[in-house]
């Protein structure tokens, strides 16, 4: 973290990548996310909210509005405390969970640009019924053998995306 009041760059790559969207998708996305989100960066003048995720898992994303900064770039990163005026800080803060599951990330953008998802990216938990896109929990995308002598065998989904309307 950067220590003082200014915003300091860091490289991408390393500890994190970067991925960016425009404030009204991105705080959509905020929301959906949740307690799920790790710390996100809000840059007032750039108009764009920013999520860090674990280095390359974002790499091959191609999303409308969506920036991906990896290896070789960088990203200024403001304080933990930066002033009240201050243009670049934390729209959601670092806590113990500073990284974003890019799963999830990835499935939320998904839903809110409207982008198709691209299979290559996306884990093999996924299915369209899940709000998310993308997060271990989610079983409704797995296809599972039935034991000899059943019939279709129907299993709860634990991830809690699927409720009552089933989803979207």
């Amino acid at each position: 973290m950067p220590s003082g009041d200014l915003p300091q760059p860091y490289p991408c790559g390393v500890e994190w990548d970067a991925v960016s969207v425009g404030f009204v998708d991105g705080y959509r996305v905020v929301g959906m996310l949740g307690q799920r989100s790790g710390a996100v960066i809000e840059d007032a003048e750039g108009g764009r909210v920013t999520w860090l995720v674990k280095p390359g898992a974002a790499g091959g994303w191609c999303l409308p509005g969506v920036a991906v900064r990896g290896l070789g770039l960088r990203l200024l990163v403001p304080p933990l405390t930066p002033p009240k005026t201050a243009i670049l800080r934390w729209a959601v803060r670092p806590g113990t969970g500073f990284l974003t599951c890019h799963t999830a990330l990835y499935g939320a953008l998904v839903y809110v640009t409207g982008a198709r998802p691209d299979p290559r990216v996306v884990s093999t938990y996924t299915s369209p019924e899940c709000l998310t896109n993308g997060h271990e929990a989610c079983t409704k995308g797995e296809v599972r053998p039935t034991p000899p002598g059943c019939g279709v065998v129907e299993e709860p989904c634990g991830c809690g995306c699927h409720g009552a309307g089933g989803g979207r």
